[in-house]
């Protein structure tokens, strides 16, 4: 896989690694993000884009680095 679908992989992979580790559903990171939980399988699955706006309320959410759910991309 390359280009964007690889990126939305790649940030999907990240979300659902940093989320686990805080030992987090996703229906609470969702909560806490104020986000669907439906957006957040999407985005993990990487089928859905994310928005500026949206890993920003997961960085915070999961008290992180904006940079740390891009890193790999």
């Amino acid at each position: 896989m390359s280009g964007i679908g690889r990126v939305r992989k790649e940030i999907g992979a990240n979300v659902r690694r940093f989320r686990k580790r805080a030992g987090l559903s996703q229906k609470k990171l969702a909560g806490k993000a104020g986000l669907h939980p439906v957006y957040i399988s999407h985005v993990e699955r990487g089928t859905k884009a994310v928005s500026v706006e949206a890993l920003w309320k997961l960085s915070r959410a999961l008290r992180l680095r904006m940079a740390s759910l891009l890193r790999g991309v």
